[in-house]
């Protein structure tokens, strides 16, 4: 085999090992895709499950411009805060006031039931009861 052969031949097998990747099943896909579970402001009250490290999106309408912002009330063990975030609302969402939506990622980090409160209050208000009060029971499994 002459040199260029040798040289063409290794480029190719390389080549083929970038591209190549191991085989997935469908379920490995649909297991990663189910492993998140979005809840929003009509589950208020609902049981929830949720599969060990998955994570629970709670995304509930908001209007900060008034002062009143969703904040999860206590420790919610098992699951465990890791992000929350506010996201503009439709078309009027560049209008001073307009509502937005809050959204909170909570990951299971074990098994265990969680009751899981969030209150709709300015958060300099101490003695003030929450306008509102989102509760979910989560079982993380």
């Amino acid at each position: 085999m002459t040199r260029i052969a040798i040289v063409v031949s290794v480029l190719l097998l390389f080549s083929l090992m970038l591209v190549a990747q191991p085989p997935q099943s469908p379920g490995a896909q649909q297991k990663n895709a189910s492993s998140v579970v979005v809840i929003t402001d009509q589950d208020n009250g609902k049981d929830i499950d949720l599969p060990a490290g998955g994570t629970l999106v709670i995304r509930l309408n908001s209007n900060p411009s008034t002062g009143y912002s969703w904040a999860i009330k206590g420790d919610p063990s098992p699951l465990r805060l890791v992000k929350s975030s506010t996201k503009k609302n439709g078309q009027n969402s560049h209008v001073v006031g307009a509502p937005v939506t809050q959204e909170f990622r909570l990951r299971a980090v074990s098994a265990g039931m969680a009751s899981l409160t969030l209150e709709y209050r300015r958060p300099w208000e101490h003695d003030v009861a929450p306008v509102k009060t989102f509760q979910v029971r989560v079982k993380a499994r």
